[in-house]
């Protein structure tokens, strides 16, 4: 059996090869601008050292570079060395720094067993991991385009950040980018008509109420506002209208980047496992997928592996009399803010997952931390649903007979307070007051009016 070690740089590929014995049987180096297939020719090199060259192990210290990944497709055995390790065991035995040397002691390292194994998800997974990736890039990317667009509309038209609500979408909106297009400045908004504005709404998708939505943006354009000399409006208009085709992008690059992951996400073999947790959308549901992959039991081992993994298990330090518990740094970023999502919406959605919160908040723990407690619940139960095939079930997830009397369940929290709603009756009994009317003063919905206020579903 061949041990091999592989110091990687951005130029070239250092390799030595140890026998079972430790002795040094080859060094080789692979320059990249030498070779289109540095794996071919790393094959072609381990091929006259031995007659079991296909079993060789190649220990590295980033397995997620293009040359290991492609080492592990063509069906070579890949392990992961620790960088930290491996600087300290260099340390300790006081080797100079070199490509050269570095990859004699990885070599040593792998002969040694001080390696982890590395067990990669099915190419599904990956590609869904990868997918998953690119979106949340575009989501940051449609963030910061709507970020910098507000930041330029206050500097010369402060009045247009809140023409549209925050709960529609605000300047993300379909209408908001094809009426900031069409007028980015003040004094060009002023100049639209309501047959205009009714256009624009309606090429922007907007099927209902466009004349009474074409006459408060009318309203709203046509109001007094601090003006700048129209050259440098001119000048800031066309900064805008840049700023909206740049967001424009990032939103159709968004939605474009989500339909792909959907599908990609739909073909995984946990997918029906996973879509049946309440509050899991399918992109937090292509996320949690994405980061724990298809083989949770052959990556992780455990449930409280992957608890850890995940970042919501935390560090116990003993020592002596002395125990001190503390947050878990160390751990997939992308997985734990994902989990910190799932778990609010499924404190939302699960009357055992609401239940569980409340008795911990109860308990004293802030909401960060019962949320992370949330999510440790949830990846526990994730890891054992993958892992026996079993369907999601609350009653087992949170530990309570839903059959019992006094079983959770799921309280929602009326969005009107008594005197909001008294508030809402002293309204109501005007005359030629309107449930329309009194919802929108009140910043709710109808259905809310009808439900909390009227007593009644809105069909009755």
């Amino acid at each position: 059996m061949l041990f091999v070690g592989c110091d990687w740089s951005d130029k070239w590929l250092d390799f030595a090869v140890l026998s079972d014995t430790g002795a040094v049987l080859a060094e080789r180096r692979i320059t990249y601008a030498d070779t289109p297939d540095p794996v071919a020719e790393y094959q072609a090199f381990l091929a006259p050292l031995a007659r079991r060259w296909r079993s060789a192990v190649t220990g590295i210290e980033d397995t997620g570079i293009l040359f290991a990944r492609a080492l592990a497709a063509a069906g070579m055995t890949v392990v992961h060395v620790d960088p930290t390790r491996a600087a300290r065991h260099r340390s300790a035995l006081g080797i100079a720094k070199s490509d050269r040397a570095d990859a004699r002691m990885l070599a040593a390292m792998v002969r040694a067993g001080v390696y982890r194994p590395v067990v990669n998800s099915s190419p599904e997974a990956q590609a869904l991991r990868t997918l998953t990736h690119a979106h949340r890039d575009a989501v940051a990317a449609r963030a910061e385009a709507a970020h910098s667009l507000r930041a330029a509309l206050i500097r010369i038209w402060p009045a247009a950040t809140a023409a549209w609500p925050s709960t529609l979408g605000g300047l993300r909106n379909a209408q908001a980018r094809a009426v900031l297009a069409a007028a980015p400045g003040p004094r060009a908004a002023s100049r639209l008509t309501r047959a205009q504005l009714a256009q624009l709404l309606r090429q922007a998708g907007r099927t209902r109420t466009v004349d009474d939505e074409a006459e408060r943006l009318h309203l709203l354009f046509c109001r007094p506002a601090m003006l700048l000399d129209p050259h440098v409006e001119e000048a800031e208009s066309v900064r805008i209208k840049d700023l909206v085709a740049v967001l424009d992008r990032a939103v159709s690059r968004a939605a474009t980047l989500e339909e792909d992951m959907h599908e990609y996400y739909t073909r995984q073999r946990h997918y029906p496992l996973v879509a049946r947790i309440p509050g899991i959308g399918p992109v937090l549901g292509a996320y949690l997928l994405a980061e724990i992959g298809d083989r949770p039991e052959e990556r992780f081992g455990s449930g409280r592996s992957l608890a850890a993994y995940a970042g919501v298990a935390p560090v116990t330090w003993a020592s002596g009399s002395t125990t001190r518990v503390a947050f878990r740094r160390a751990s997939s970023i992308h997985l734990r803010s994902t989990l910190h999502t799932a778990a609010f919406s499924l404190a939302m959605q699960s009357p055992g997952a609401q239940h569980y919160y409340r008795r911990r908040r109860a308990a004293g723990d802030a909401h960060a931390t019962a949320l992370r407690k949330v999510g440790r619940r949830l990846v526990l139960c994730l890891y054992r649903c993958m892992s026996t095939g079993l369907p999601y079930d609350d009653a087992v997830a949170f530990n309570y007979d839903p059959g019992r009397p006094d079983a959770p369940t799921l309280q929602r929290r009326s969005p009107l307070d008594l005197d909001e709603i008294d508030h809402a009756r002293r309204l109501l009994a005007e005359p030629g007051a309107t449930v329309v009317a009194v919802a929108k003063l009140l910043n709710v919905s109808t259905q809310t009016i009808y439900r909390h206020v009227l007593g009644r579903p809105r069909a009755a």
